[in-house]
């Protein structure tokens, strides 16, 4: 079952219209946290980006991916900040509400756990990276970032998207920007990237290929 007719067949039978709300976000714009203390969210389109209070990048989460986890659960309601990376749907699903309706819905439940599950698994590993040394930390990213989001091709290379400059690149690999620029260097030299200006490629076969596991 596709999100969007799940989330149809909710809006339908929701005795609470607050209980199943969509809403769009421009770019670079903050999502109010207060809303997750009783509902999680659907991203239905878009790309965005979770930060703490230093502006290090932590996840991006885009179409499809559930943000499950309330922040007031955890006591991070303050430290953490969800930002519109592009222009972005979502839909903010009542907690109680969707667990309720899922009891008898058992197609509900799994799909929302293996969606839980999956951003879990994810959103550990991201933050997993701040044990590896910098530059594994900057291979590590543009690997999440290759295999995480949808990107467009140029022959054998993968074009970051334009939110993802070498500024946010930084702030997501949480290395300075000197020691990204020497980095992209030295993956540049072995033409595991290719950098024009502030637009940054991935050489495609870096994720087919089990061989081209050490980058740097």
């Amino acid at each position: 079952m596709e999100w969007l007719t799940l989330i149809d067949e909710l809006e339908h039978n929701t005795p609470e219209k607050v209980w199943v709300v969509r809403e769009e976000l421009d770019t670079a714009e903050v999502f109010e946290i207060k809303k997750l203390e009783a509902h999680f969210i659907l991203v239905l389109d878009g790309v965005l980006r979770m930060e703490n209070k230093h502006q290090q990048i932590l996840h991006y989460f885009m179409k499809n991916n559930v943000i499950y986890q309330s922040p007031y659960e955890l006591r991070v309601q303050n430290k953490l900040k969800l930002v519109a990376e592009t222009p972005a749907q979502i839909v903010l699903l009542h907690r109680e509400f969707f667990l309720n309706y899922a009891t008898n819905k058992s197609l509900y439940s799994e799909k929302l756990m293996r969606a839980i599950m999956e951003n879990s698994a994810n959103f550990m590993f991201e933050l997993m990276k701040n044990d590896l040394k910098a530059e594994d930390r900057l291979a590590y990213s543009l690997q999440q970032i290759c295999q995480s989001l949808t990107l467009e091709r140029e022959n054998e290379y993968y074009i970051l998207p334009e939110y993802i400059n070498k500024n946010k690149l930084a702030l997501y690999s949480n290395i300075s920007r000197k020691s990204l620029y020497s980095y992209l260097q030295k993956l540049e030299n072995k033409e595991v990237v290719k950098v024009n200006g502030n637009q940054i490629l991935v050489r495609i076969d870096r994720f087919t290929d089990a061989e081209n596991e050490d980058w740097l």
